[in-house]
C-alpha cells in the first residue's frame, strides 16, 4: 500500500493510529520532532513493550547544544509555540522510560526511514512496516500539511519484503557506527562521550521555558513572512547556524550565504562576485558546510597559488574552525589536461561517480575561454560526465574581464555545457543568443559618448541577461554593505605608500647585494600580511615551528614562512643564494 501527504491515500499517522498492534516498534528516522514523538507515545505507547529508535547524527560532534526550536520543533506557528512546551513535556516523559532505546549514527548521516512492528503474538498479520521517505516528523508523517512530497509503501509481516527489512534493522543496530552515545565538545573543546538518550532528554526539557511575548511574537513573523521556506530548510539553515563557520560571519555575509544557498537548491548553480576584501572565502565555507550537512560531497577547484589558503580550513589542520570538520576535495585549474587524466593525476571515477556534489570554482574568471583545453576537459570529462545531482559555485570578484562571453562560458559551467540549461528554471531559452545580444546592446551604448550607465541598464533591464544575473549572481561593493547592511561598519583603508629616499652616501658601505638589503631595512609588509593578522603568541608558534621543521617544508605549507622568506635571517637560504632578486 502506497501512504503520502498529498493525495487520498493513507498518511503514515492514520496507518500507525490504525494498524500497530502489541509487541515491539523500530524505528529508523534521520530527523525527529517532539510533536510527532509526542504523537507516538500518545498513540502507541499503551500497545508497546519496547522501542528501538536509530536516529541520525543530527548535530555535529562540534556542538554542545542542539538548536531545539530549529531540530526539534518544526511547527513554527503561533499554536506551535503554545503548545511546545505540552509536547516537551510528554517527549521526555516518553524517552524516560526504560523500554525506550536511542542509538544514533556516528558520525554518518542517516537516510533511511522505516517503521518496522514486531506483533507480541508473533502473528504475521498484525506485523507491519513502512518504508520510504517520512522521517519522524509531524510534515513526514503527515500530522501538518507540507510542500514536500512525501512517498512511503506500507505492508504486513506475511510479506517477503518485511522479513528482510526486519534483517536490515537487526544489522544496522549491531553495526559499529550505531552508538548508544554521542561525541560532544565542550566549550573548552575537550571531547567527551555522552548517553545519547539522555542527551535527547536534556535538549528538549530546554522548551519546558515559558515563551516571552517576545518569543511569540518573533513566531508569528517567522509565520507570516517564511513565504516559500519550507520546515525542512529551516532545519538545516538551523544547523548551519550553530556551526563555527556561520557564527564567525557578519550579518551581510550570512545573508549572502542563505541567499546562495537558496539559488544553488533552485537553479543548481550560482556566483559570488562580491568585491575584493568582503570575505568569499569564509563565506563558501559557509555554504560548504550547509551542503557538507546534507550529505553532499564537495569538490573545490582553485589556482595552485591558493591551494594553501583552503587547505588551512579542511578538518585536522587545526584551524579555528576544526569544530566544523570541514572536508572537501581539493584539485586545481591545470589538472584540466588530457595529459593529467592520462596520468591518474585526477582521479575521474571519484569525480564522476553517481553521489550527489557541489563543485566550487575559485577564481573562475581564469576558465572564461571555451576554447581553451582545461574548459573543454572541465566540461566534457568532468561536469558531463558526473552521474550524480551537480551543483556549481562559482567564486570571482570579476566574473567579465574582456567581454561578455566571458561570464557567458561560466553560466555555462553551471549547466555542464548545455546551451539551454535555464530553459525551464528561467524561461532563458539559448545562453549564446542572450550574451551575444548584450554585447551588442553594449558595443552600440559604448559608442555613443553622451549617454550614461542607467541608460545602459534601461537597454537591458528586461533581457534574458538581465534575468540570469538577479537570479543567479550576488554581487555586493563595500559602499553597497554600507549602505544596505551597516553604515557604521568599518573596512581597512589603504594608506597611500610613503617615499623614503637614500643616496648611498647615506646607506654607507657594502660588501653585496644581501649586505644592501640589510642596510635598507625593508620590511616589505604589503607582501607580508600575515605579519599584521596574526598575535604575538601567534607569530612566536609559528617560529618555533620553523625551527622544528626544514625550511622547505614550512615555506610550502605555512603562509607566514612563505611571506618570510628572502628576509634577512641568519640561517634563511635566502640569504645564502640570493634568491630575494625574485622580490625585488
Amino acid at each position: 500500500m502506497i501512504l503520502d501527504n498529498q493525495n487520498q491515500n493513507l498518511k503514515v499517522h492514520e496507518w500507525i493510529d490504525q494498524n500497530i498492534s502489541n509487541g515491539s516498534l523500530d524505528i529508523v528516522t534521520g530527523y525527529f520532532t517532539i510533536g510527532a514523538l509526542a504523537f507516538l507515545s500518545d498513540k502507541t505507547n499503551e500497545k508497546i513493550n519496547e522501542y528501538r529508535l536509530i536516529i541520525g547524527d543530527i548535530v555535529s560532534s562540534g556542538d554542545q547544544n542542539i538548536k531545539s526550536i530549529d531540530l526539534l520543533n518544526e511547527n513554527l506557528s503561533v499554536d506551535g509555540a503554545l503548545g511546545l512546551s505540552k509536547w516537551a513535556k510528554e517527549a521526555v516523559k516518553f524517552l524516560k522510560q526504560n523500554k525506550v532505546e536511542c542509538k544514533t549514527l556516528e558520525p554518518n548521516f542517516c537516510h533511511a526511514k522505516l517503521y518496522l512492528s514486531k506483533a507480541a503474538n508473533k502473528n504475521a498479520m498484525q506485523e507491519t512496516y513502512i518504508m520510504g521517505s517520512s522521517n519522524l516528523t509531524e510534515a513526514g508523517i503527515g500530522l501538518i500539511q507540507n510542500k514536500n512530497v512525501e512517498l512511503n509503501v506500507a505492508g504486513t509481516g506475511t510479506e517477503s519484503t518485511y522479513r528482510e527489512l526486519r534483517d536490515w534493522f537487526e544489522d544496522l543496530w549491531n553495526k559499529p557506527q550505531a552508538h548508544l552515545t554521542k561525541t560532544i565538545k565542550n566549550t573548552d573543546g575537550k571531547e567527551q562521550k555522552v548517553n545519547f538518550k539522555q542527551y535527547l532528554i536534556d535538549e528538549i526539557s530546554r522548551l519546558f521555558k515559558v515563551y516571552t511575548p517576545l518569543d511569540i511574537y518573533n513566531k508569528i513573523l517567522f509565520t507570516l513572512f517564511q513565504g516559500e521556506d519550507d520546515s525542512d530548510f529551516q532545519k538545516e539553515i538551523g544547523r548551519l547556524e550553530s556551526t563555527q563557520i556561520y557564527r564567525k560571519l557578519f550579518p551581510f555575509q550570512q545573508i549572502g550565504v542563505i541567499n546562495l544557498i537558496k539559488i544553488l537548491n533552485k537553479y543548481d548553480g550560482a556566483i559570488l562576485a562580491d568585491a575584493v576584501g568582503l570575505g568569499k572565502t569564509w563565506s563558501t565555507l559557509a555554504v560548504i558546510k550547509y551542503f557538507q550537512n546534507k550529505g553532499r560531497e564537495t569538490i573545490l577547484l582553485c589556482p595552485k597559488k591558493l591551494e594553501q589558503n583552503w587547505m588551512q580550513f579542511k578538518k585536522r589542520q587545526n584551524s579555528i574552525f576544526e569544530n566544523d570538520n570541514f572536508d572537501y576535495e581539493i584539485r586545481f585549474h591545470t589538472d584540466f589536461s588530457e595529459k593529467m587524466i592520462e596520468k591518474s593525476k585526477f582521479n575521474l571515477e571519484y569525480i564522476t561517480n553517481d553521489k550527489p556534489k557541489l563543485f566550487v570554482i575559485d577564481e573562475s574568471h581564469n576558465l572564461r575561454n571555451d576554447k581553451s583545453a582545461r574548459y573543454k576537459v572541465l566540461v566534457d570529462e568532468i561536469l558531463k560526465k558526473a552521474k550524480g545531482d551537480c551543483k556549481v559555485l562559482l567564486l570571482s570578484a570579476t566574473p567579465i574581464n574582456n567581454n561578455f562571453k566571458d561570464v557567458r562560458n561560466q553560466f555555462a559551467l553551471m549547466t555542464r555545457g548545455n546551451n539551454q540549461g535555464f530553459a525551464e528554471t528561467l524561461d532563458v531559452r539559448n545562453l549564446e543568443y542572450t550574451f551575444k545580444k548584450v554585447q551588442k546592446i553594449f558595443n552600440e551604448w559604448n559608442t555613443k559618448g553622451d549617454e550614461t550607465l542607467s541608460d545602459f541598464y534601461k537597454n537591458i533591464h528586461s533581457s534574458d541577461f538581465f534575468k540570469l544575473t538577479e537570479h543567479l549572481v550576488i554581487s555586493r561593493t563595500r559602499k553597497h554593505i554600507r549602505s544596505h547592511f551597516d553604515s557604521h561598519l568599518h573596512f581597512p583603508k589603504v594608506l597611500k605608500p610613503k617615499n623614503i629616499y637614500k643616496t648611498p652616501l647615506q646607506l654607507g658601505d657594502f660588501d653585496d647585494l644581501p649586505d644592501l638589503m640589510e642596510k635598507l631595512n625593508l620590511n616589505l609588509s604589503a607582501y607580508q600580511p600575515s605579519q599584521f593578522t596574526l598575535t604575538i603568541e601567534e607569530l612566536e608558534a609559528k617560529q618555533n615551528e620553523k625551527k622544528n621543521k626544514g625550511v622547505k617544508d614550512a615555506i610550502l605549507k605555512d603562509d607566514l614562512q612563505r611571506e618570510f622568506f628572502g628576509k634577512n635571517d641568519e640561517n634563511s637560504h635566502a640569504k645564502k643564494t640570493g634568491i630575494v632578486l625574485v622580490g625585488l
